[in-house]
């Protein structure tokens, strides 16, 4: 009998993220709290995916192209609607919008806690070629990392003018868009200061700080260990709350 075929580390990655699905994905809705902790895994592994001797295939780098340009576009058309004063295309149902949230919160809330996972992708995509010596994925993945940044800063700012939202949920927004870029720049670490990416960091400073902080924390503690600290602090950050999810599409 022949050996069972290697699993890609992308693969490999996914059999992890996709042991428990219905935590992440229940009746066509993206689970957003649980976002953060695919973004851990991610990070967790990303040696996998770094030192893989095959490099990314051109499928897959051709898919996620396609599907970032889609949920980008999707993005664009409904904050310019908004901005416009004109509905979302899609129910709040199916949008997977609650009614106790104004759209516009749910919308900037979807793309913040997709911005934590972007980040980390981006920086073992980087990183991978930076292990190399090459430049075959940098190109792309960044121009998909400006574009994301690009439509959070567009959402950000229509969410300060928007009269739909009241103070108390723009603190909400403001207070997830900080623990998004705290935990970013936490997850990054390593990575960043390994390759030297900190250009990829929202505060160096804060970066550098948790580098040194979890390269000593990984000398005295087991890897078990730490990981239990990430995901309660994760899990005390990125709570599952009603209305926090996001819709999946055909394209999805």
């Amino acid at each position: 009998m022949g050996t069972a075929p290697r699993l890609q580390p992308v693969t490999t990655i996914l059999f992890i993220i996709l042991e428990q699905p219905q935590r992440i994905v229940t009746d066509q809705i993206v689970k957003l709290a649980y976002v953060p902790e695919v973004a851990a895994l991610l990070a967790a592994h990303s040696r996998l995916l770094i030192e893989n001797p095959n490099p990314f295939s051109t499928t897959l780098l051709g898919d996620f192209f396609i599907h970032s340009r889609n949920r980008f576009n999707r993005w664009l058309k409904d904050l310019n609607d908004l901005q416009d004063g004109l509905e979302i295309r899609n129910p709040l149902h199916l949008a997977g919008l609650s009614p106790a949230r104004p759209p516009i919160q749910s919308i900037t809330e979807q793309i913040l806690m997709t911005d934590l996972l972007n980040h980390v992708w981006t920086v073992a995509a980087v990183s991978s070629d930076r292990y190399r010596g090459e430049d075959r994925l940098q190109n792309l993945i960044r121009n998909v990392f400006r574009g994301h940044l690009t439509i959070r800063a567009r959402a950000l700012t229509i969410c300060m003018r928007h009269e739909s939202l009241t103070s108390d949920q723009r603190s909400q927004i403001n207070k997830l868009r900080c623990s998004v870029q705290r935990w970013s720049d936490f997850l990054c670490s390593t990575l960043m200061g390994r390759f030297e990416l900190w250009e990829y960091s929202y505060d160096k400073t804060c970066a550098q700080e948790f580098c040194r902080e979890r390269c000593s924390q990984e000398t005295v503690k087991t890897r078990s260990q730490v990981w239990t600290m990430i995901l309660a602090g994760l899990r005390h950050s990125f709570r599952d709350e009603d209305g926090l999810g996001a819709p999946l599409h055909e394209d999805d």
